[in-house]
């Protein structure tokens, strides 16, 4: 283990308080007393599922074998090529304890959703985690946006079953639908294509349906999540002091936010760049990378495993390789240089699952931190995916494309071009 490495064990468990999570990590942010390490910072620790994680007493991995979270050199090595640095949070590793996660583990699992606890928990057999910039901190408040897809499809690669409907409605209004089907909980208004639009009329729509989605769900769905002076922001919370006092009306405190970020989204090329590299790295739609598989697998003699077992995850030096050779607006002519078909289906699975990581990220957008301060807008959640998630993303997709009405005269309008 590399000794200039700082251990967050130095600090007491009951230092660190719960912020959120998502499906690979928790988040907590320190608030202990001041130090020159962790003041201002958050820990985000790595989860395992329930029926995977190690009884009390069990043997641990050797420390010295443990690599970096894989986060931190994907963010330094590749994600910061395609997004300016300023826009992303610093990232670094610390060293953690079994012992001192499992107190830890203690302390915060009283606070987790329900849903949560039920399904994972710390993995108390790490020995690093990851330090990032505490993003939700401060005297101010934060508003997390998780803005998903931003364009609708080229029709030239999707099916003659699905193009009608890909042709008119986006990806994340489909996935709401679908989910309003089997009984879950979905967005009734927020179409992304208004949020990355660059309209301020839009803009301010998509705001204003993100509002009252979390509003209506209870703040089940997480498109959009409020934290006030470092705590999330319960949406039943009525009392809220900062954004505005409780005697403010429901409809007064949505323009007061819509009125907050709509300067910061609009002033930002961030939104703008997210779409435009989702699109650029997501040419063929999944139904044109797995006909591509099709065609090249029909060319072979031998047996072809399925698509998300032919390659490996890439490792860190492939996806350095990968940026330094990609032009998104010239990605055709990239691929002309390519001297085989396994080369092209490699370029275009790599390329998809980068699209991916945009299509999951978030914007972290901090107001009114204090005197000589500026609000800023930041991008997280930009982990690498995995290729043994394609065959789930492209079933899922055909699930969330069939069961769309054709009826629906609605229409998502695409101005991210």
């Amino acid at each position: 283990m590399d000794p200039t490495v700082a251990s967050a064990s130095v600090t007491s468990p009951s230092d660190w308080r719960y912020v959120s999570e998502g499906g690979s990590t928790i988040v907590l942010s320190y608030s202990g007393p001041p130090h020159p390490i962790f003041s201002g910072t958050v820990l985000r620790l790595r989860k395992i599922a329930i029926q995977h994680s190690a009884p009390e007493g069990s043997n641990d991995s050797n420390e010295n074998n443990e690599p970096d979270d894989p986060s931190i050199a994907f963010q330094l090595k590749v994600i910061s090529k395609l997004i300016p640095p300023i826009h992303l949070p610093r990232l670094v590793t610390v060293r953690v304890d079994r012992s001192w996660l499992e107190t830890l583990r203690s302390l915060i699992e009283s606070v987790r959703p329900s849903e949560r606890r039920s399904k994972d928990t710390v993995d108390v057999r790490r020995h690093k985690a990851v330090l990032a910039t505490d993003l939700v901190g401060g005297e101010g408040w934060t508003v997390e946006i998780k803005p998903k897809w931003g364009f609708l499809p080229n029709l030239a690669h999707t099916s003659a079953e699905t193009s009608f409907i890909k042709s008119q409605r986006c990806r994340f209004c489909m996935h709401s639908h679908y989910r309003t089907l089997r009984g879950e909980n979905a967005s009734h208004e927020y179409c992304p294509l208004d949020l990355y639009s660059g309209n301020a009329e839009r803009t301010a729509h998509a705001l204003r349906c993100l509002w009252k989605d979390w509003v209506r769900s209870e703040g089940r769905l997480n498109n959009l999540k409020l934290f006030a002076r470092g705590k999330l922001v319960d949406s039943n919370d009525r009392k809220m002091k900062s954004p505005p006092p409780s005697d403010e009306r429901e409809d007064k405190l949505i323009e007061y936010v819509v009125a907050a970020l709509l300067p910061l989204l609009l002033g930002t090329p961030v939104l703008r760049s997210v779409a435009r590299l989702q699109r650029m790295l997501d040419p063929l739609d999944i139904e044109g990378l797995f006909s591509l598989y099709d065609t090249y697998r029909a060319t072979r003699n031998d047996d072809i495993p399925p698509l998300e077992k032919l390659f490996p995850d890439p490792t860190l030096d492939e996806w350095v390789d990968f940026v330094g050779s990609y032009r998104p607006l010239d990605s055709l002519a990239t691929l002309d240089r390519l001297e085989s078909e396994h080369a092209r289906l490699h370029f275009y699975t790599m390329a998809y699952l980068l699209s991916a990581t945009f299509k999951d990220c978030s914007l972290m957008l901090q107001l009114e931190r204090g005197e000589g301060k500026y609000d800023t807008i930041t991008v997280i959640d930009l982990d690498p995916k995995s290729m043994s998630r394609l065959k789930r993303w492209a079933e899922l997709d055909h699930d969330i494309a069939t069961a769309y009405p054709k009826d629906d005269v609605r229409c998502c309008r695409d101005d991210t071009t």
